[in-house]
């Protein structure tokens, strides 16, 4: 294997960082909002499910900084120790980090579903309880 191949790999790794960081700041200031105005058991709920998957959001950045790491490393092995086998095994790695990051990801989008679901549900019953 080349050893510039796994460094080419680092960009895409950026865009998924850059991509989580953004969902992480947004998320964050939704759960500030949620927090300064919990008023009701529902919304203290809805913050610590919000909260979860801020966890998800982290552990998912945490892994693609380690896996562009691994990356780097992969092709800085490679480069220096041109017969070595620990070059695939860092890749390895990397891959395999980015692998269950993007696990954390998926369910991330699942639950934000299911938690914007639950949101709607109890907008849609105050008001027809408001009506009554």
């Amino acid at each position: 294997m080349d050893w510039y191949i796994p460094i080419t790999i680092v960009p895409g790794i950026g865009m998924f960082v850059l991509s989580t960081t953004s969902q992480m700041m947004s998320l964050s200031t939704e759960i500030g909002q949620l927090i300064k105005e919990c008023k009701s058991d529902f919304q203290h709920h809805i913050a610590d499910l919000k909260i979860l998957q801020l966890t998800r959001l982290t552990r998912a950045a945490t892994l693609l900084y380690v896996a562009a790491a691994l990356f780097v490393l992969s092709g800085i092995w490679g480069a220096i120790n041109q017969n070595s086998e620990w070059s695939e095994w860092i890749l390895f790695g990397g891959v395999a980090l980015t692998f269950i990051a993007l696990g954390f990801l998926i369910s991330y989008s699942y639950h934000t579903i299911i938690i914007r679901r639950k949101q709607h549900n109890h907008t849609h019953e105050t008001m027809l309880n408001n009506k009554k």
